[in-house]
């Protein structure tokens, strides 16, 4: 079931994670998926993404993608977009590893593919 649409490119639908972010056509490996628009923040939210040191953008459509310790996607921080790092499938979802991004996030969560407690990378969790 289709929940919302921003662009030709994405679907906002049922995911990994309650609703994820769907791309409506494949993408190859270093391809721009889409570039973040939206207020910066000093300080991260639920749903903001780390573009820089103390740097968090607040995106519509960023906000729906979920962490996967296997990411097909990453942020390029000098150009604020998610980058494909690998080759991604048409009606694939966009994901990305927040422990590998994120400097510490605003609601830590336990992994549903790892079962370790996502924190970002400077927060020591013990296992």
């Amino acid at each position: 079931m289709i929940h919302r649409n921003f662009q030709p490119h994405f679907v906002v639908k049922t995911g990994i994670n309650g609703l994820g972010v769907f791309v409506t056509h494949a993408f190859k490996s270093g391809d721009v998926i889409f570039e973040m628009t939206g207020k910066l923040l000093k300080s991260p939210t639920r749903t903001s993404v780390q573009i820089g040191n103390d740097v968090h953008i607040e995106d519509e459509i960023a906000g729906f993608i979920n962490h996967n310790c296997s990411p097909n996607a990453k942020i390029d921080k000098d150009i604020h977009s998610f980058v494909a790092i690998r080759d991604i499938a048409e009606d694939e979802e966009i994901v990305f590893d927040y422990n590998e991004n994120e400097d510490s996030l605003a609601s830590p969560f336990v992994c549903g593919c790892c079962n370790r407690k996502i924190t970002g990378k400077k927060t020591k969790v013990m296992a």
